[in-house]
């Protein structure tokens, strides 16, 4: 591999997502016809050209880049090509017949090739202090570990020495500056060690800031463990990364490697045994991205794992495959392991855990138990960053269109964002309220004005943006819009429905200008699918939260990972059959119910997973509209989202949480809170609400509902499901 070190951000770079090592992300555009036969590679899984030609035992580096040959074969292919060897000279006079080969298609001066030969000859490949066990296929593996380095990292060094396997460690940056011997010796040993974040959080549930900040901070803790990288590379916690993380990583010049193969070694009662034969049907299946867990950051698993992998590896040999790692593009490639000889390292400081989330006991001393950091914030380290800096938090999303109302007037240009966090509808807004009409037009064609001057909005669009403006009734006497614009923005979520108390809901929004987030299931939608069709135009989102209201958990357990798909597909489907897709792919689990493997499904259904909420149990029948209320205004900050239950879904309640709703609204307020929406990307952002002025529809057919969990009926009519 290239020992060059990926020390700091690219300013730009392509995103690779990489499963089973086959490039799926937007890099990965299908040839045209008459190029395929010219993309056709004879050395799949090979030698990649971003290393460097090097032999061992004992590796000897020439840093002379791996040529390639225009079939995809590179000089390092070549010559792997012809193992075992039977003797050292067999081995030099491969090289030599390669070298010449290259030298003659000009892919190779002589002074290369020279190096080249000198190298091969002082090696000791091919003699009798060559133990190297063969790795040359043309099916390959590549064995990850992530969450790391824990305590049992020094024995999946030992194993991995062993078996003469090069594996590839995303490690947490806590983790490696509290331990950074074991980064550094892992590099040193010739294995891949990339990014896992700082912290471990979901970043699907995190703002831009805080997922930059996250990368930085893991990226300046391998610099200072020593650890050279030939790529920016990272892998997603919980393998959790939308279009719009996706995007910014992308940004940031990262290469994203996903996984196929998952054990769920991260339990701490999985055996062994359930292990190997859980990657051995993966093999069997034709994935080949493995992903363990070394010592997995919130559990205490780790021992079965230890059993499992030398009985793994030699499963994977036994089917004919060999071992690999990763190149820049995310595609499994040819490695070697070459043990550096030094003696292996071990935990000396303190091992950073999240709070455990499963029972068995504790890690092993000496371990710390870490507070982690509130998903919808930055550290801060990145509030201080000037780059990382958002003026504008919690604001209008970029994603956006450009639109003003009442009455809602649409440019169809997209909302630009400028370097400091702020988007034109920020600028627009932070005006309100305006004493005018005249007043507001003078706001947007200022802050247009501005974004034209800086290259990010075009004179067309600042056309399109003023007359769009001047069209509307803000600041006039018909304006009776409540200001909303502030630092401190929330959204309110809505479970479980709709059932009898969507009416009144869509009424007290309506009547307190506040959007929606309704997180619907799919039989209650088929059932009243006014309803569904009503939020939309109304400008409320619509997400999902399972066809049948399942707890997911269960049902992998019960069905498997095509089971939670179907919840979540068979919902999707539902909105669209009605005419009410879904606003974009955003779930809630019902119960919060997601272990790792529920939501890294979610994940690659391209759903971000609302996990982090504040809420109180305003499912239980008894809760009076005061105390729904009180519990929540205590628990309001910046950027938080309120979760509250649309006639829950296995229980008869429903009008506590609406009398609730108007006295929190009016509290937060109060408190100098605004209230906006959801993103894709997890976060709170600005919105307003525009009524359509249509009937707010009732309900018209059964509602349906899980047996019940308290006593009580729902209104009339409604339907209990089996």
């Amino acid at each position: 591999m290239a020992r060059t070190t990926a020390g700091r951000f690219a300013t730009a770079g392509a995103l690779a997502v990489v499963t089973a090592g086959a490039l799926i992300g937007p890099s990965a555009a299908a040839p045209e016809p008459e190029a395929v036969a010219a993309a056709e590679d004879a050395c799949p899984g090979g030698w990649s050209t971003e290393t460097t030609v090097w032999f061992g035992p004992p590796r000897i580096d020439t840093e002379i880049p791996n040529p390639g040959r225009d079939d995809g074969c590179t000089l390092l292919d070549r010559v792997w090509a012809e193992e075992p060897f039977a003797t050292h000279g067999e081995f030099v006079g491969t090289v030599a017949r390669a070298t010449r080969e290259f030298s003659d298609l000009g892919l190779l001066d002589a002074q290369q090739a020279a190096t080249i030969r000198s190298a091969a000859a002082r090696s000791a490949v091919g003699g009798p202090h060559d133990d190297s066990i063969p790795n040359t296929c043309t099916d390959r593996v590549a064995l990850t570990f992530d969450d790391g380095p824990s305590f049992y990292r020094d024995q999946t060094l030992a194993i991995l020495r062993e078996k003469q396997v090069t594996a590839t460690f995303f490690d947490a940056g806590m983790r490696i500056a509290a331990n950074p011997q074991l980064p550094a010796f892992e590099r040193l040993e010739g294995h891949l060690v990339l990014n896992h974040t700082w912290e471990h959080p979901n970043l699907n549930q995190v703002t831009i800031p805080r997922l930059r900040d996250e990368m930085r901070k893991t990226e300046e803790a391998l610099d200072a463990a020593g650890v050279e990288r030939p790529f920016l590379g990272m892998r997603p916690p919980f393998l959790a990364a939308n279009a719009s993380v996706r995007a910014e990583l992308a940004r940031l010049g990262f290469t994203v490697i996903s996984g196929d193969i998952d054990a769920a070694d991260w339990e701490p009662d999985r055996p062994a045994e359930q292990l190997r034969a859980d990657i051995a049907e993966g093999i069997a299946d034709g994935r080949r991205n493995i992903f363990l867990h070394d010592g997995p950051i919130d559990t205490v698993a780790g021992p079965e794992l230890m059993k499992a992998l030398p009985l793994i590896i030699d499963d994977i040999r036994a089917a004919g495959l060999c071992f690999g790692t990763f190149d820049s593009t995310g595609a499994i490639v040819a490695d070697r392991y070459v043990s550096s000889g030094e003696p292996i390292p071990s935990v000396e400081n303190a091992v950073p855990y999240l709070p455990l989330l499963f029972g068995g006991g504790l890690p092993p001393e000496p371990y710390e138990i870490i507070v982690p950091t509130p998903l919808g914030t930055a550290s801060a380290a990145a509030a201080v960053a000037p780059a990382a800096a958002d003026e504008c938090p919690n604001g209008w999303s970029p994603r956006e269109s450009v639109w003003f109302g009442p009455p809602r007037v649409e440019t169809g240009v997209a909302n630009p964002e400028g370097p400091d966090g702020c988007t034109l509808l920020d600028r627009v807004w932070a005006g309100e309220p305006f004493a005018t009409h005249g007043e507001f037009v003078a706001a947007a064609r200022a802050a247009a004005d501005e974004f034209v001057a800086s290259g990010e909005l075009s004179r067309q669009d600042r056309a399109r943006v003023v007359a769009a403006a001047a069209r509307t009734h803000v600041g006039g006497p018909r304006d009776t819009s409540v200001p909303n614009t502030c630092d401190n923005r929330l959204a309110i979520q809505f479970d479980d429905g709709p059932s009898h108390f969507r009416t009144e809901t869509l009424r007290i929004l309506r009547e307190k200008q506040v959007t929606g987030v309704f997180m619907d299931t799919g039989t209650r939608v088929l059932a009243n699918p006014q309803f569904a069709r009503f939020q939309l135009a109304e400008g409320h989102e619509l997400l999902n939260h399972t066809f049948s209201h399942a707890n997911l958990n269960q049902t992998l357990a019960a069905g498997g990972p095509d089971a939670v798909r179907k919840e979540i597909l068979d919902a999707e489907a539902a909105f669209a059959s009605v005419g009410a897709p879904i606003s974009f792919k955003g779930i809630r689990p019902p119960f919060g119910s997601a272990n790792a493997q529920v939501r890294q499904i979610i994940a690659e259904l391209g759903y971000t997973a609302y996990m982090t909420r504040i809420g109180t149990d305003d499912w239980v029948p008894e809760r009076t509209a005061q105390q729904i209320s009180d519990a929540i205004v205590a628990q309001l900050r910046s950027g938080a989202i309120i979760s509250l239950h649309d006639g829950p879904y296995d229980t008869p309640a429903g009008t506590g949480t609406n009398g609730g709703l108007a006295l929190l609204i009016d509290a937060a307020r109060e408190l100098g809170y605004c209230f906006g929406t959801v993103d894709a990307s997890g976060e709170v952002v600005a919105d307003r609400l525009i009524p359509t002025g249509d009937p707010i529809p009732v309900v018209v057919n059964p509602v349906p509902y899980a047996p019940l969990v308290f006593p009580g009926e729902p209104p009339e009519p409604y339907v209990i499901l089996s």
